[in-house]
């Protein structure tokens, strides 16, 4: 008699579950429910350095610029929007697409200028790119000499 296989298939199970339930929620931040209600949506969001420039990418299929509010105060960058849906013209058998509201805040690196910032919308995707502070940047020094 062996146990062992009944054990492997109640651990594949309860990682199944897990996997399911991670995949499938996304609870909003304590931050996010205060500013956009229980029902907003985050947007997951990559920032990287790319030579003098500060880059923000945030997915947005579907989404029309129009859909999308960008703001920056006190070094905080702000998303939100609504990501509509088809519900009233279709009878889903599988709805799996999050629609509704959504926002999302991340703190900008301290040596970005907000003036700068330019957007665009490519291909579903959100590029936000800032210039880097002048004042921050790196620069050479000459030295004279004295005479």
């Amino acid at each position: 008699m062996s146990f062992g296989r009944g054990f492997d298939d109640v651990l594949s199970l309860r990682d199944a579950m897990n996997r399911l339930f991670a995949e499938s929620f996304v609870q909003p931040t304590r931050a996010q429910q205060q500013a956009g209600g229980e029902n907003t949506q985050a947007v997951p969001v990559n920032i990287f350095e790319a030579g003098d420039n500060v880059v923000v990418f945030v997915p947005m299929p579907g989404l029309q610029p129009t859909d999308v509010d960008i703001s920056v105060s006190e070094s905080v960058l702000t998303l939100r929007g609504n990501k509509r849906g088809h519900e009233e013209r279709h009878h889903f058998l599988q709805h799996e697409w999050t629609v509704g509201p959504y926002q999302r805040s991340v703190q900008l690196p301290e040596d970005v200028d907000v003036e700068s910032a330019r957007a665009s919308m490519d291909n579903g995707v959100l590029v936000i790119t800032f210039n880097k502070s002048e004042r921050n940047r790196p620069r050479r020094i000459q030295v004279q000499s004295g005479s």
